[in-house]
């Protein structure tokens, strides 16, 4: 039996257009419903009541679609997330979704329609998986999106995102500012925007001050607790040392004290560790782990009162402003070496 994934895909057209044309909601042009009405006849396809109402119907659900480099959501950030969709008689179901590949090359959009396909009233995007060439057409077809940790400058009502290029920059200058000149980094996923944004703010920092990072001292990470102590053990047995180690997440940073405490390295009396994002252990590491603060849980909670806005027509207020911080606990020592 044909579905509506099937039209869209014959119709070589979204499904979140073949609802519109089923439903008469929305306006597609003579073109578009000439060619799924074709496709519908081609398949047989009959329309049934749940893809009659894709967009008639209020399904009171919020989809969330993010993948593995999206980064973990904390309990508190989707516990924040409910309870502002509780007023309004709203659930939310989230999708671990897929990366475009070469071998799949429409690998994101197609787990996207599948949660669209669940029955969802608007979509959170989180990450920066898809190109903004993809998100916009995305959102002709599916209007109520919004993006979440990722900016789209054709979006940008919809984008709830963090300034990663400054916050790494803060990163190298509160090491610069410490006195660190022999600077190790483990880096996260650069097939992120955030990433790239993150490694650029931190370079650019550490230019400022004349100072640069040996090649040697340099591991490329994905964020994982694996890849952080996998990081630190390759950093301890390079060459030039270091006195600090910039980490682009929390997750690294905490693998990575442990990797380097087991080989008898005192932290920060030997080596200094700086993290990024604020994980709610950080302050339960030994040492208390200093870190830039992301404001997820901001950032989602004006992410979703957009959504709520868009699919049930409320006003809620909504912020585009997320400040950066800097938690200064006891993972960075101080030197007292010259630092001008």
């Amino acid at each position: 039996m044909a579905t509506i994934r099937d039209v869209a895909k014959l119709a070589g057209v979204g499904i979140g257009t073949v609802s519109r044309v089923i439903s008469g909601n929305g306006s597609v042009s003579q073109k578009t419903l000439d060619k799924v009405s074709d496709a519908m006849a081609a398949l047989n396809f009959k329309p049934n009541t749940s893809a009659q109402s894709l967009s008639s119907k209020r399904y009171n659900t919020i989809g969330l679609w993010g993948t593995k480099s999206s980064g973990e959501m904390s309990r508190a950030t989707l516990t924040k997330i409910e309870r502002e969709l509780q007023p309004f008689d709203v659930s939310l179901i989230t999708t671990d979704g897929e990366s475009n590949s070469p071998n799949q090359p429409n690998a994101a959009r197609q787990s996207i329609d599948n949660l669209i396909n669940k029955g969802c009233d608007g979509l959170i995007i989180w990450g920066s998986d898809i190109q903004d060439f993809d998100l916009l057409q995305l959102e002709k077809e599916f209007p109520n999106i919004v993006l979440l940790n990722h900016k789209a400058e054709s979006l940008l009502e919809k984008s709830f995102a963090f300034d990663h290029y400054q916050a790494g920059y803060i990163a190298g200058q509160y090491l610069a500012d410490n006195g660190h000149k022999d600077i190790a980094y483990i880096t996260g996923w650069f097939d992120t925007t955030d990433a790239n944004e993150r490694h650029h703010g931190f370079f650019d920092a550490l230019n400022d001050n004349n100072l640069s990072i040996h090649k040697n001292l340099i591991y490329r990470g994905d964020y994982t607790f694996k890849k952080g102590f996998e990081g630190a053990n390759y950093l301890f047995n390079q060459e030039p040392s270091f006195t600090a180690l910039f980490c682009a997440n929390d997750q690294s940073a905490m693998s990575a004290i442990s990797a380097l405490s087991s080989k008898g390295v005192n932290i920060p009396d030997d080596v200094s560790v700086l993290g990024y994002d604020n994980m709610n252990i950080a302050s339960y590491t030994t040492p208390p782990l200093t870190t830039i603060n992301v404001p997820d849980q901001k950032m989602a909670v004006s992410a979703v009162r957009k959504l709520i806005n868009l699919c049930y027509g409320a006003s809620l207020d909504v912020d585009y402003d997320f400040g950066i911080e800097l938690i200064e606990r006891k993972s960075v020592i101080r030197l007292n070496n010259d630092i001008n």
